[in-house]
């Protein structure tokens, strides 16, 4: 089976949607030849290997029902309001404030 990614979908995200487990994501890197944590251009086309290893088909079901398609990939805007990385490069008292 054929799928294909959208706008700031991950691996993990199609794992989860075509595969209904976390699991699936190895399965799923591996038929396409890519890493786990790769990022997915939007309408990138990738095989869905069946059956998949570690799927929950119940989940795949309920996504497809419920019409959920996962995105989860951080985009543009929010790595701007984050230019410095986050916690680990925030000075107590200057810009992590403890109370």
């Amino acid at each position: 089976m054929k799928t294909r990614a959208k706008d700031r979908q991950t691996v993990l995200d199609l794992a989860i949607a075509k595969g209904g487990h976390i699991e699936t994501a190895m399965a799923l890197a591996a038929a396409n030849n890519i890493s786990v944590t790769e990022r997915l251009a939007d309408g990138q086309e990738l095989t869905v290997p069946e059956p998949l290893v570690g799927g929950d088909p119940r989940t795949v079901e309920i996504y497809r029902v419920q019409n959920v398609e996962p995105a989860t990939e951080a985009s543009d805007d929010d790595m701007a309001a984050c230019p410095y990385g986050g916690i680990g490069f925030m000075g107590i008292e200057i810009d992590f404030e403890v109370s």
